[in-house]
């Protein structure tokens, strides 16, 4: 029985979710069914030799975003070449304006993932591409609706939604000690904010709502999770607020599911949110969530059950929501018992992975039926 050959190409820069949305599938496809193969810029192939340490995985560092770096398409063209495989599967609209020509030129199947709006790929690049695209997984049936509309036919198209490994987020793992090393009072409540601090995460409009739920609640605290080029000046505008001593700036953490556990609301402001994981993880730690209703974000949190949601830039609304959740702790626990009963049926990675290796072996056939690959 052959295996089913797959190349995964994420050759341009990409959002930290998404390399580890790559890196959690390739973690978890059993060899004995796929022979493996990564194609990714050094950095994030430095990453990948941890965290797939002991999978068996061809690699090769390239950054082809573009037709016009010949040298790195080049390198791309010999790799699939080389690997002869019989799905290449891409990730990030420009590795797939490159990735997906040269995979079908070169006798491939090409799977795409799309994860939201966060794509810089206008409509008509969308129609090019989509021929040569066998199937297109979209991460939220707001993304699928953008694929459809930008040129993809409907029945390319499949929605698969990104997952957590539900298993890492138990509540009370980590309260107490992250509250004690982060020099937070058990009592006070805390609120946090989740994502890299980009423009499009909408942390310049959380800042502006701050001062009015401060007043409100003196002691609150704001938990900015994360990393990112804002960093400076967020930093620099919680001071011209008067309010730096009450916005913690904790960085990019690894062990998010134990400062999760330390918050009492999580709120996600984000002006576009293809695929939104954070949203998932709060969930799962059972935290009632305060989130934009963009992309893909209502299909995670439902409003007045699982969470709140507002209208994206309205610092105002953003305000009253979260305060409103502050002031009813009773409610905010029952919101946060039922976000974790929701994503746990619909958003576990395991559920994730299952449906992409269905689509996988849809595409190419049985095992039995595959052309043998090198």
């Amino acid at each position: 029985m052959s295996r089913i050959s797959l190349l995964v190409s994420l050759t341009a820069p990409a959002p930290r979710h998404v390399e580890d949305v790559v890196l959690a599938l390739l973690q978890r496809l059993d060899p004995a069914e796929f022979r493996l193969a990564l194609a990714a810029p050094p950095g994030l192939l430095d990453r990948a030799a941890g965290e797939l340490h002991g999978v068996p995985v061809d690699t090769e560092a390239v950054l082809a975003d573009s037709w016009l770096r010949h040298y790195d398409v080049g390198r791309l063209s010999a790799f699939i070449g080389r690997v002869r495989p019989h799905i290449v599967s891409t990730h990030v609209a420009r590795a797939t304006m490159v990735a997906a020509p040269l995979a079908r030129w070169l006798g491939a199947k090409v799977v795409e993932t799309y994860h939201g709006s966060g794509s810089s790929r206008r409509l008509r690049p969308h129609r090019m591409v989509a021929r040569f695209v066998d199937r297109a997984i979209a991460v939220s049936e707001a993304a699928r609706a953008h694929l459809v509309g930008a040129g993809y036919p409907t029945e390319k198209v499949v929605v698969i939604p990104n997952g957590c490994d539900l298993s890492t987020f138990r509540a009370g793992m980590g309260r107490d000690a992250v509250r004690r090393e982060l020099g937070l009072a058990r009592d006070i409540p805390v609120l946090g904010v989740l994502g890299p601090l980009e423009p499009r995460m909408g942390h310049a409009e959380l800042f502006e709502a701050w001062p009015s739920i401060v007043t409100e609640f003196p002691l609150a605290r704001l938990l900015v999770i994360g990393d990112g080029s804002l960093q400076r000046r967020l930093d620099a505008r919680a001071h011209e607020l008067g309010l730096a001593a009450s916005i913690l700036f904790v960085g990019h953490r690894t062990d998010l599911a134990r400062v999760l556990d330390a918050v009492d609301v999580v709120t996600l402001p984000a002006l576009s949110e293809g695929s939104p994981l954070p949203a998932v993880a709060a969930a799962a730690m059972g935290r009632p969530v305060v989130a934009t209703a963009v992309d893909g974000m209502p299909e995670v949190i439902r409003e007045a059950r699982t969470g709140r949601l507002v209208p994206p830039a309205d610092p105002a609304a953003l305000s009253r929501a979260i305060r409103g959740m502050l002031r009813d702790t009773l409610g905010a626990q029952r919101m946060g018992r039922a976000a974790r009963d929701f994503v746990a049926d619909r958003f576990s990675l395991e559920r994730q992975v299952a449906s992409t290796i269905r689509v996988y072996r849809d595409v190419v056939g049985t095992p039995r039926q595959l052309p043998r690959a090198a």
